[in-house]
């Protein structure tokens, strides 16, 4: 936001409230009710300038936090427990890194 004439301010009473300083700052401001999903939608497909403040929101809607973890409590042995099954698929075993890969073309061809 180095160029204040590149920024496209959104603002309505049910979005974001521009201070008197931040209106004067950026010039480009648009009045943009955030509960319209298609005008929010040709907003952000604009290119120039940006647009800035809320696009669109839908408060019947749960938000992605709100959904991603609902009611999940992780403990510590848990997430240990999912690292070590990740990590574990990378691990090279002593017995598979002592063989060559000679041994281990002789293998697959059987």
């Amino acid at each position: 936001m180095h160029d204040p004439n590149r920024i496209l301010m959104l603002h309505h009473e049910n979005g974001l409230q521009l201070s008197s300083g931040v209106g004067n700052t950026y010039r480009n401001q648009l009045s943009h009710d955030p509960s319209n999903i298609h005008r929010a939608r040709e907003v952000a497909s604009g290119l120039d300038p940006i647009p800035v403040g809320i696009l669109y929101r839908n408060p019947e809607v749960p938000c992605y936090e709100e959904t991603r973890h609902a009611g999940q409590q992780r403990t510590a042995e848990h997430v240990q427990a999912g690292l070590e099954a990740e990590l574990d698929k990378y691990t090279v075993w002593p017995q598979e890194a002592s063989r060559t890969p000679r041994d281990m073309t002789n293998q697959q061809s059987r």
